[in-house]
């Protein structure tokens, strides 16, 4: 099941006797088993109620999940770190790992999973993808008890910012929403972290604006070579250097803001050629595989450019990078090099009128 039908189950007071909480968005993950533990343990017992081990072995396991509640209908068993759920180097082939003696046993928790009481509710939480060869995922799977916590796809992570937004009393743009996420991107833990600063920054101020985010939010390399290849279209030199130097001066490596920027040049002209093709920058957002907040500012950056010109431009970044790679030029220097040279290129008048 996917994390709504969780929540919809929670709401309607349905709670299964087990779970597997797998899946790359962590944030996800933990406020789900924050609500399970609300809907589940309550009063002055709840602590008496809930289990807590850490791959555990098997009788240790089986023996938390017979032991009877206090005072209350259900207890609550988390198993992290399960080895029967998590895949281990060439095992691949669906073969379960040989089990430690002191570790949970494959086979006899896979049987044990029918004969689950009705007074517990057993959570299997891992970090990450579950390994779905597993005899054990494969038991919880058929039981209709894996819940899959995967990263929110655009429109659900904007109304998701709302939402938390909404709770510090600020309210922010749907394009501003869209910044923040190429800004930060899509993990929700460390975006959560962002909106508490926005939200401080901005004050008394309802609305969060493009300039909170440039003022408080930690910029990731991508959004910042995005910035820094804008003013380079602009021709803005000093602000490009001094950019380039606080990067570099931040632990960011050349050859990885190389490669980047490349890759801005490339979909600058993509971007140039769907434009002369009559399109909009809402088509070359679905071509590219970006954010509409980002195609925006990529097709107006490649307006000021022709084909010609920017087809040069990305040669310039392949070229620089071959010979880096190839050891013909150092890297020291080399990304200050290859700026330069898009500067030239540009001041040289060889962008479009």
């Amino acid at each position: 099941m996917d994390y709504q039908s969780f929540y919809s189950g929670i709401k309607r007071g349905e709670i299964n006797r087990m779970y597997l909480f797998e899946g790359e968005e962590e944030y996800g993950k933990d406020s789900a088993l924050k609500a399970l533990r609300a809907a589940l343990l309550k009063g002055p017992m709840a602590l008496m109620n809930e289990s807590v081990l850490i791959n555990p072995g098997e009788s240790e396991l089986i023996a938390a999940c017979e032991t009877l509640p206090v005072l209350q209908e259900r207890r609550l068993v988390l198993v992290k770190e399960c080895s029967c759920l998590l895949g281990r180097g060439n095992e691949s082939d669906g073969e379960e790992p040989k089990a430690a003696p002191d570790r949970a046993n494959a086979d006899g928790l896979t049987g044990y999973m029918d004969r689950l009481p009705e007074h517990v509710c057993l959570v299997f939480f891992i970090r990450g993808k579950a390994a779905g060869t597993r005899k054990l995922y494969k038991k919880i799977r058929d039981m209709g008890g894996v819940v899959a916590f995967e990263q929110l796809d655009q429109e659900m992570l904007i109304k998701w910012i709302a939402r938390e937004l909404k709770e510090y009393g600020k309210q922010i743009a749907r394009q501003t929403a869209e910044q923040l996420i190429f800004a930060c991107g899509k993990e929700m833990m460390p975006l959560k972290g962002e909106i508490a600063k926005l939200a401080a920054h901005a004050g008394d101020r309802g609305t969060i604006t493009p300039e909170d985010i440039h003022a408080v939010a930690t910029l990731s390399a991508e959004y910042r070579v995005f910035d820094l290849a804008e003013k380079v279209a602009d021709g803005q030199a000093k602000q490009v250097m001094a950019m380039l130097k606080n990067m570099l001066e931040g632990g960011e490596q050349r050859l990885m803001l190389l490669s980047l920027l490349q890759r801005h040049y490339r979909q600058m002209l993509i971007a140039r050629i769907l434009l002369d093709e009559g399109q909009t920058h809402f088509s070359a957002a679905v071509q590219l595989g970006i954010p509409g907040f980002a195609s925006r500012r990529l097709c107006s950056s490649a307006a000021a450019y022709d084909v010609h010109a920017l087809q040069r431009a990305y040669r310039t970044c392949i070229r620089q990078e071959y010979l880096i790679k190839s050891g013909r030029i150092s890297e020291e220097g080399s990304l200050e090099g290859l700026i330069l040279s898009l500067l030239q290129l540009r001041n040289k008048g060889e962008t479009s009128a």
